[in-house]
């Protein structure tokens, strides 16, 4: 049988299991023999038929089978035996053959043997047929570990993604509540756009009634996007909120609160803000806006840019002073404050959408009502996007002179 002093096999913390295939009864005890001297775990099956059987009923890390056997010969137990073990565990197969031709050995390479033994079989081919059974056997489990802790991870991921996108959509649904509703806010009309670039935007559109009739305005653009941009527009459409700035001195003083809390970060913040009141009493408006688009006036069918009451961005520089601008709001006036990702929304050939373009529409569309108004330019800036995203949020929020009920946004 020959001896196995100077073994190739490393010893197992599992014995290799092997199955003996074969119509050979004194081959079978042979190569049993020599396996157990190996340290393998060895069952035998008297030909095809049997080691079917036995493959059934027993795990098998390793197949030793015969060619030549009457009935179910070793082609067939060979292909029978993958299709069995198709994607379940580990099968090494090792075909024993007295024909060492080319034709034969790729017919039995494409059924799925994996190595050979020529007969009559030499003890050191069956050490190293058993050595390599076993490494491949040690990388396959390896490899299984490793799917387990991957396919773990992506779990863990999965389900971190999904805590991240309730999160998102909670956040994204509370943004949508300090939207003004549209409609009546007292004796105004109240009519908005906001779609933001991201999930979440650096932009917010705020309007309050207050109690003297008048009604505090603002749009908020914070400098980024997505999930920083949202808590500090969040952050500052609340302080505007909670200080409820109801004359011109107290919006300027708001306007410069918010910019010292913004400057004393330190950092990079910084945003753009249109702020005003509107009084439909006394027929007049009160605008600053801190780095942010002059809003557009429309008044009997004339555009006006409202330029006065402008100042530097909320958080550029302590210490800047916050003026607010009177203009003119009469009966049938309309006024419109806008982001400039209005104005610079691109077209697939890369030309903006404009400000010119932005106050053509405004005039042309002053006979519709405010919502119908705001809607058509809506549509104006979708249709030259052509179904796809924006590359900055886009606010929009407008106003019409007109008696009506008190309300609140």
């Amino acid at each position: 049988m020959g001896a196995f002093s100077n073994s190739l096999v490393v010893p197992a913390r599992t014995p290799l299991r092997v199955l003996v295939v074969d119509d050979d009864p004194l081959l079978l005890e042979v190569v049993a023999i020599q396996l157990e001297m190996l340290g393998c775990e060895v069952a035998s099956a008297d030909g095809g038929e049997r080691g079917l059987s036995a493959l059934e009923s027993a795990e098998v890390d390793l197949l030793v089978t015969d060619w030549q056997m009457p009935g179910v010969d070793g082609m067939e137990v060979v292909r029978r035996a993958r299709a069995a073990r198709a994607g379940e565990g580990y099968l090494h197969i090792v075909m024993m053959t007295a024909r060492g031709d080319e034709q034969t050995m790729r017919a039995a390479l494409e059924a799925g043997v994996d190595d050979f033994l020529e007969k009559p079989v030499q003890p050191i081919a069956l050490e190293i047929a058993v050595a390599s059974a076993l490494r491949n056997r040690l990388l396959h489990r390896r490899l299984e570990r490793r799917n387990n802790l991957l396919s773990t991870a992506h779990g863990r991921t999965r389900e971190a993604l999904d805590r991240i996108r309730a999160d998102l959509a909670a956040a994204t649904a509370l943004h949508e509540r300090l939207l003004p509703p549209e409609g009546r806010i007292g004796a105004l009309a109240l009519s908005r756009m906001y779609r933001p670039a991201a999930v979440l935007g650096g932009d917010s559109i705020g309007a309050s009634l207050l109690p003297d009739g008048s009604v505090l305005f603002f749009v908020i653009d914070v400098r980024g996007h997505g999930v920083p941009a949202a808590l500090d527009s969040f952050h500052l459409h609340h302080r505007l909120k909670q200080m409820r700035p109801a004359t011109p001195v107290a919006l300027g003083n708001a306007l410069a609160t918010v910019n010292e809390e913004i400057a004393a970060r330190e950092d990079d913040s910084y945003a753009t803000i249109a702020c005003g009141l509107l009084s439909p009493e006394r027929e007049e408006g009160w605008i600053c806006c801190a780095g942010h688009p002059s809003p557009i006036l429309l008044i009997d069918g004339e555009v006006n840019m409202l330029e006065d009451g402008r100042s530097m961005p909320a958080g550029w520089f302590s210490g800047t002073e916050f003026a607010p601008a009177r203009f003119a709001f009469p009966r049938g006036a309309r006024l419109m404050l806008y982001s400039d990702g209005v104005t610079e929304s691109t077209d697939e050939a890369g030309e903006e959408f404009g400000l010119d373009r932005l106050s053509a529409l405004m005039a042309r569309t002053r006979p519709m009502p405010l919502a119908q108004a705001v809607q058509d330019i809506e549509r104006g800036l979708t249709s030259r996007r052509l179904g796809a995203g924006f590359e900055d949020d886009i606010s929009l929020l407008a106003f019409e002179h007109e008696k009506g009920d008190d309300g609140d946004g």
